[in-house]
């Protein structure tokens, strides 16, 4: 890291000079805490201008990390995004970091972990000395960067869930007092005000654009299905009821979409429609993973495919038949990636089609083609077993171009 890209202590501030027991050095202490606390408010004004104004995220999130450095003259400022899943950190923004570790993935937020611990603290969270820390066990990036002391506080997010972290740390010791912490806190809070405003407009937008594009192809996704189905239908009656189990499942996905805003919908929501008859013979093991418009839409139809076929030929077809239903979040090279496991015990035995019919061809159809996603499935004695993985949308707002340079002086 270059000196240019540091705060110097000649540029900033002194925040914790030693206090002597003289009235001049008192006057000058009550000074430096006045002038610190001036500086603070005017940037406190100047980001939350800013939030009011900036439609692009990106370029707020760059101007963010750089207001606070400057204001609380710390070497350090990170915008941590907590990751569909809740389980690992993404730097959004960031302030003296290498640049190489803007957009990747920084931290956990497993138990005992600095983001866990904040996230569930209620206030911001300082520590004096990383190396002492008892509390929480300090991400690698910290160490690798030699931080010495920090403090951070959660940005709040939509929906009652966390949107992140906007932590601060220098690499020599300090303290941080309720006046810093008073500004952190205030400078998140600006920023979460920020970020769901624009989440807000982006989802009006997705859902006005979406709803024309989806408009447009329902008709002839209703006349293929209807064709596919009838190709595959014994008599009218048989027809009648395919058809019609399928475009309920299509409506049931609208309507979680529609009824929850165009928003993300959690995962355990759409699974408690599809398997509503069953949820007594069903075992859930994940965490209940928000869900964009299209995937909760293209899942719907896959997994109502793979519940239809369990009733009639499944594990759900007998009595004692049970299901397992597991899934997990992990990072892949396209990003945030959903793998569900699709179980079924106790059953008849599961034997390969000589040719794919309509069902494993339209879960393929949005699986694969759709989501850009895979699907493997094993036929065993006791049941089938399907396992998909679907990549999840994981950008909240349009990447800006990033600049060449050896730091992420700017986020």
């Amino acid at each position: 890291m270059s000196a240019a890209d540091r705060i110097t202590p000649d540029q900033a501030l002194p925040a914790n000079r030693p206090q002597y027991a003289s009235a001049g050095s008192v006057q000058s202490t009550l000074e430096i805490e006045l002038r610190n606390r001036i500086r603070q408010q005017e940037a406190l004004a100047q980001l939350g201008e800013r939030a009011l104004a900036e439609t692009d995220l990106e370029r707020l999130l760059s101007d963010a990390v750089s207001t606070v450095a400057m204001a609380l003259s710390v070497d350090f400022v990170k915008i941590l995004e907590l990751l569909p899943g809740d389980t690992e950190l993404m730097l959004r923004g960031g302030f003296g970091w290498n640049r190489d570790l803007v957009g990747s993935i920084v931290a956990t937020a497993a138990p005992n972990s600095f983001a866990r611990y904040t996230l569930d603290s209620g206030a911001p969270v300082v520590t004096d000395d990383y190396a002492l820390e008892k509390r929480f066990e300090p991400a690698p990036y910290l160490r690798d960067h030699k931080c010495v002391s920090g403090m951070s506080v959660t940005i709040a997010g939509r929906d009652g869930r966390a949107f992140g972290i906007l932590g601060v740390c220098t690499a020599h010791k300090r303290t941080f007092g309720e006046q810093d912490k008073a500004f952190l806190a205030s400078a998140a809070n600006i920023l979460a005000g920020a970020i769901q405003r624009r989440q807000l407009e982006q989802r009006h937008e997705l859902m006005i654009r979406d709803m024309r594009h989806r408009s447009g192809n329902l008709f002839s996704q209703l006349l293929a299905l209807f064709s596919q189905t009838a190709r595959n239908s014994r008599s009218i009656a048989d027809l009648a009821s395919k058809y019609q189990a399928r475009v309920l499942a299509l409506a049931n996905a609208h309507r979680l979409i529609t009824e929850g805003g165009w928003q993300s919908t959690p995962i355990m929501d759409l699974l408690y429609v599809l398997l509503g008859p069953y949820l007594d013979r069903v075992s859930f093991s994940g965490p209940n993973v928000e869900l964009e418009p299209d995937p909760i839409f293209n899942l719907s139809a896959a997994l109502h495919e793979l519940v239809a076929n369990a009733a009639k030929h499944g594990s759900l077809s007998r009595a004692k038949g049970q299901l397992e239903l597991s899934w997990s979040v992990g990072s892949t090279n396209r990003g945030p990636t959903l793998t569900l496991d699709w179980i079924e015990k106790n059953g008849p035995p599961a034997r390969r089609p000589r040719k794919p019919g309509f069902g494993s061809r339209l879960i393929g159809l949005v699986i694969e083609r759709q989501l850009n996603g895979e699907v493997h499935r094993t036929f065993g004695r006791s049941g089938l077993t399907v396992h998909m993985t679907v990549p999840l949308t994981r950008d909240r707002w349009p990447h800006s171009a990033s600049t060449d340079g050896d730091e992420a002086k700017h986020g």
